[in-house]
C-alpha cells in the first residue's frame, strides 16, 4: 500500500492512554483505510479494537507490523519497550510516529537512528508541546528573525507527583526514568527548537533527591547548557510538587533573549482557573485526593469536550496523518532531534551525578556505563 495520496494502513502498538487517543483521531481520518492494534494486555487491546472497530488485533507486535496492509505505525508502548517494535517497523519500511524517547538505552537509540537514516524511513517523535498554538507562533517569530541572534534562554517547568507515580511505577527499571528523561525532555525540545541550530558544547547540572527517592527517581534537575557561539540556556525541572498542585501536568515558562528582541512564553495555564467544591473530575490521582482548584487546559494531550479530545495531540496526530497521506511539511520533531534530546537529558543526569560539567557531544557508551539501567 502506498500511503501518500493512497489509503493508510495503520498499526498501533500499545493500546494504553496515548494509543487510544491517537487511535480515535486516526479512525476518523478520511485517509485511513485499515487499522490494526497490538497490546500485551489482551483485555485492554481488545477493548480499544472494539471501540475503534479495528480490522485486526494481536498481542504479538511482529505479527501486526508484518501484515501486508500496514504502511504506517504508531509506537505507543511504555518507554522501555520501544526498541523491538521500532526495528520491526523500520524493517517493513513504515512511516512512523513514536512516543519519546526512541529508546531509554542511548546506544539502542543511536542504532535506531542509524537504521532510520540508512533505510530512509520517515520517522517523527511525539513531542506534543510543539503543537500548542503559542509555541508554533513563537517558533515562527524566531524563524523570521524577529529576535535577531539568540544569546540566551531560560525555562522553568513544574509538575505534580502524578507523573512519576504513574510512569515510573510501570517498570522495575526506574533509574533512567528521571525527571529530565521523561518530562524535562519536552522543555528541552522546545528550548532547542526555538534556539535553532545552535550546537551545545557543555552542560552542568545538579539534581535534588528527597521526596521521590522511595520511587527510585529524583525530585528535579537544574542545569546550564552552553553553546558553541557562547549562548546559554538555564533550565529547571521539578516533578515533585504535591498532588494538589492545580496544574494537571506541565506548567512551563520560557524566556528567549536575542540581539534585537526578547520573547517570553507563559504556558503555566494560570489564565483559566477552576475552583469548585465538587473537585474537578478530569484528572484523578492515584491517591484519590480531590483537587478543588485546577488549571484548566493544562493536560498536554488536550481536553475532553462533548466526548472528544481537543488540543495539541489532536493537531499533532492529524498533522502526521496529513504528512504521510499528502506529503505536508510539518513541525514534528525528527528522529535526529529525538535522539539528541535523549542524549542531552542523560548528559544532564550524568553531570548531576558527577557534580561537574560534562562536555558535549557525549558517547552513548559512556552514558550506559555511568548511568546503568537498574
Amino acid at each position: 500500500m502506498n500511503s501518500q495520496n493512497g489509503s493508510i494502513g495503520l498499526a498501533i502498538v500499545g493500546c494504553g492512554k496515548i494509543g487510544r487517543i491517537r487511535g480515535k483521531f486516526a479512525r476518523n481520518y478520511p485517509g485511513v483505510g485499515w487499522i490494526g492494534l497490538c497490546d500485551i494486555d489482551e483485555k485492554t487491546g481488545k477493548k480499544l479494537a472494539e471501540d475503534l472497530n479495528a480490522d485486526f488485533f494481536t498481542t504479538d507486535y511482529e505479527e501486526l507490523l508484518k501484515c501486508s496492509e500496514v504502511n504506517a505505525a504508531i509506537i505507543a508502548t511504555v518507554e522501555n519497550e520501544h526498541v523491538g517494535p521500532m526495528f520491526t517497523s523500520l524493517e517493513q519500511g513504515h512511516k512512523i510516529i513514536i512516543e519519546k524517547p526512541l529508546a531509554t538505552d542511548p546506544v539502542k537509540s543511536a542504532e535506531i537512528l542509524k537504521a532510520i537514516e540508512e533505510g530512509g524511513n520517515d520517522v517523527v517523535v511525539g513531542y506534543t508541546q510543539r503543537f500548542r498554538r503559542r509555541f508554533l507562533v513563537a517558533k515562527e517569530t524566531v524563524r523570521t528573525g524577529q529576535l535577531g541572534e539568540i544569546t540566551s534562554a531560560t525555562s522553568r517547568a513544574f509538575m505534580n507527583r502524578m507523573a512519576p507515580t504513574t510512569v515510573v511505577a510501570k517498570t522495575e527499571y526506574r533509574s533512567r526514568l528521571t525527571p529530565m528523561v521523561v518530562s524535562g525532555t519536552h522543555t528541552l525540545d522546545i528550548a532547542f527548537w526555538l534556539m535553532g541550530n545552535k550546537k551545545p558544547v557543555e552542560v552542568y547540572a545538579r539534581s535534588v533527591e528527597n521526596t521521590l527517592v522511595g520511587l527510585g527517581t529524583k525530585d528535579g534537575t537544574f542545569g546550564i547548557v552552553t553553546f558553541d557561539d557562547g549562548a546559554v540556556w538555564s533550565m529547571s525541572m521539578s516533578w515533585a510538587l504535591p498532588v494538589v498542585w492545580p496544574g494537571a501536568t506541565y506548567s512551563l515558562e520560557i524566556g528567549v533573549v536575542g540581539t534585537e528582541g526578547v520573547l517570553t512564553i507563559d504556558d503555566t495555564h494560570r489564565d483559566l482557573v477552576l475552583a469548585t467544591e465538587k473537585g474537578h473530575p478530569t484528572y484523578r490521582t492515584q491517591l484519590n485526593e480531590r483537587k478543588n482548584v485546577s488549571f484548566l487546559a493544562s493536560y498536554p494531550p488536550g481536553d475532553v469536550v462533548m466526548g472528544q479530545v481537543w488540543g495539541p495531540m489532536r493537531e499533532e496526530t492529524h498533522a502526521w496523518l496529513d504528512r504521510i497521506h499528502t506529503g505536508l511539511d510539518t513541525p514534528h520533531a525528527t528522529a535526529q532531534e529525538g535522539h539528541r534530546n535523549l542524549l542531552m537529558t542523560m548528559a544532564m543526569d550524568l553531570s548531576a551525578k558527577r557534580k561537574k560539567p560534562v562536555s558535549l557531544p557525549i558517547d552513548p557508551e559512556i552514558l550506559n556505563e555511568e548511568l546503568p539501567m537498574k
